[in-house]
Formats: structure tokens, sequence, C-alpha cells
């Protein structure tokens, strides 16, 4: 018959980190006194301290999850508030003021958001749109094999959204706009959209795409593009980014049985070009 191990695991605490992170003067002897309070066991050696920490503390992963409760035996209460030395004024970055403005104008075009894990699969990213398997940056333990890398694209992230709405009513609008990040470790601000509807098509994805191009002011020239995940000469590029119509095999992947039609743009490109 196998039992518990209770044993107790050691870590050991320094005085002057724990004084930093508090910002106050413990003694050795105060701070013994406090990890006791919090049912630890303590010993003393110099500066340092040794503590023993019960079996079922299963949240103590690092000396700082100590100091925590060092604090909480010390009362918040006590605790004098500082103002920091520095002065800041807080104000948004560029980009994310950018990406507001964004935001509601999507919305205002009958859109509604929709915000995914940066993490998603292969299978999704590349298998699922047609595409060939490319390069991804994996998670080292993967939860789940659903979400073992990062995601190089948005697309996919709406496709899923898609298939699990099939229970609901049509015409569907969504858009998100989120990181993505490349092989490489660099990441980009994209933006996506995909409208489903019986007769959704080209036309009607050209026009709000060309509607967000007229919004934010930059001069765009539509040229004839190819992406497998698109129907063959229903797709177009405008340099920061694509759009047209989904093709049959990839609706088909998902689940879908109703056209969808969908854009992605590079909003860091865009950002850039506004600024130039």
């Amino acid at each position: 018959m196998k039992t518990p191990n209770l044993t107790p695991e050691k870590m050991q605490l320094d005085l002057n980190y724990v004084n930093r992170i508090l910002g106050m003067n413990f003694s050795n002897k105060e701070v013994k006194d406090l990890l006791e309070r919090m049912r630890y066991g303590v010993t003393l050696n110099g500066s340092k301290i040794h503590v023993l920490i019960p079996a079922y503390r299963v949240d103590i992963l690092h000396p700082i999850d100590l100091i925590e409760d060092i604090a909480i035996a010390y009362g918040y209460d006590k605790f004098k508030p500082e103002l920091p030395g520095v002065y800041t004024t807080a104000s948004k970055e560029g980009i994310e003021e950018f990406s507001s403005i964004l935001r509601e104008l999507m919305l205002g075009f009958g859109f509604e958001e929709i915000m995914s894990l940066i993490l998603s699969n292969k299978e999704s990213l590349f298998g699922k749109m047609n595409l060939p398997e490319e390069k991804t940056i994996k998670t080292k333990h993967p939860v789940s094999l659903e979400h073992s890398v990062a995601r190089t694209w948005l697309l996919p992230s709406l496709m899923s959204i898609l298939q699990r709405n099939r229970n609901r009513g049509y015409p569907q609008r969504l858009f998100e706009l989120g990181l993505c990040v490349y092989p490489g470790g660099e990441d980009s601000r994209k933006l996506a959209g995909v409208i489903a509807h019986s007769t959704t098509n080209f036309s009607e994805m050209k026009a709000t795409v060309i509607g967000i191009m007229e919004s934010i002011g930059l001069q765009y020239q539509i040229k004839e593009f190819r992406h497998n995940s698109f129907i063959l000469g229903r797709s177009a590029s405008l340099g920061v980014g694509f759009f047209g119509e989904i093709h049959p095999q990839v609706i088909e992947n998902f689940g879908l049985e109703i056209p969808v039609t969908a854009f992605e743009f590079n909003l860091n490109e865009i950002f850039e070009k506004l600024n130039d």
C-alpha cells in the first residue's frame, strides 16, 4: 500500500531580497516569526533563511511566493505607500491608437469582434486552409495539441469561430485584431475579417476592403493574387494584405455549408506607410 509523500520541500530565502522586495528592514528573527505564523518550518543561518514548505503548499514555486506570505502575515495595512521617484505621463503607443481606430471602424461596418488565443495548431493554420505546412514557433510543453504552435495569421482562427457558430443565424460578420508570431520570433499585428452568408461574394468583400482603405486614408492598388485558401481568380492583393472568396475545400474542411469571404491586413505595414 502506497502512502503520500509528505516530506517538506526545502527553500532558501535571502534576508536582503526580502527587504528589497517589501521595502522594509526586517530582521532575521522577524522574518522567521512571520513565516512561522504561516505554518512554515524555519531555521536561520546568518542572512540566509532556510524554510521547510509543507507538502500541501503546492503553490510555493519561488522565493517570491514566500515573500508574499510574509507580507500577508505582517499585514498589508501596515505597509506605508510611497510615490515613485520618477514622474511619468502615460500615453497610448501609436500602433495601439491606430488599432483602436480600426476597431471602431470595423464595428461601424457591422462586424463583431472576436478574441482568440495566439496559440494554434498546424492543422488549423495550414492543413484546413489548403496550404503546405510552414515553419512555426512551437510550444515546449503544450497543454494540448490544439495549442501547440504560435499562429502566423488570423484567418484560421476566424474560420474556427464560424465552425463553432454553425448553429447560429446568418449573416455572420466577424473580425479579429491581434498579434501573430513569425518563425524568426518577430511579431506583427494583423487585422482579419470574414463574412458568411448564402450570397456573399468577391464584390461584397472588395467593397468592405475599399471602405477600410478609404476611411484610414491609405493609397492602394488592387492586384491579382493567388492564394490556395481562396478560389482561383477570386482573390486580390493590396500589398499590405489580401482578400477574396474562401475556397470550397477550405469551407468543407471547417464543416461549413455556406460561402465565406475574407480579408487579412498587416497593420504594422499599414501604420508605417501612413506615417512615412
